[in-house]
């Protein structure tokens, strides 16, 4: 039996509550979402399909802790509603002048 690293063993369950909270996402919550609720965070608690909504990362997951203080990281998914990501890194634009 091969023994994975713990950083492996991280990787693997975010991957797959990633795969199981998009699945919920996609099956359950796209549908009922997306109409009214485009731009905010949706927080999946997996385990029990209930979501939590926020108008950040930081409002949903408090709203899902505040239920579920005990979930685990491979039990919560969180996304930005209608978007592919959650979050947009933005970098300044190099423009070739000088400063």
């Amino acid at each position: 039996m091969r023994v994975m690293s713990t950083q492996t063993d991280v990787s693997v369950i975010r991957e797959q509550a990633a795969r199981d909270g998009e699945d919920i996402y996609e099956q359950r919550l796209r549908a009922v979402l997306e109409p009214d609720q485009r731009g905010r965070v949706v927080a999946i608690h997996i385990p029990s399909d209930e979501y939590f909504l926020g108008d950040s990362l930081l409002e949903a997951s408090d709203r899902l802790r505040a239920k579920y203080p005990s979930a685990s990281r491979g039990e919560v998914y969180a996304r930005r509603i209608g978007e592919r990501a959650l979050m947009r890194a933005r970098t300044p634009r190099v423009t070739g002048t000088p400063q």
